[in-house]
C-alpha cells in the first residue's frame, strides 16, 4: 500500500511541475526553456543560479533540470 500511495504522490508531483512548466514558460513550445524564457520566468535570475540549473550545461533548462531546481528551492 505505502509504494502505491508514493508512486501516486510522485506521479502527480511530476505531472504538476509539468503543467506549470507548460504553462506560458517555453513560448516557442520546443521542450525546453531557453536563457531568454527562464528570465522572462524569473526575472531576478543570475547566471551562477542559471547555471547551477543548467546541470547539463546544454543552454537549456530541460523539465528535469526544471522540476529539481524548483523542488530543491533553487527557484522560487
Amino acid at each position: 500500500m505505502k509504494k502505491i500511495l508514493l508512486t501516486s504522490v510522485t506521479i502527480l508531483g511530476f505531472a504538476s511541475a509539468a503543467l506549470a512548466f507548460d504553462e506560458g514558460m517555453d513560448a516557442d513550445n520546443d521542450g525546453v526553456l531557453s536563457e531568454s524564457e527562464m528570465v522572462a520566468a524569473y526575472p531576478d535570475l543570475t547566471r551562477e543560479i542559471l547555471d547551477a540549473v543548467d546541470t547539463d550545461n546544454d543552454g537549456n533548462v530541460s523539465l528535469e533540470e526544471w522540476t529539481i531546481a524548483t523542488e530543491s528551492g533553487l527557484l522560487g
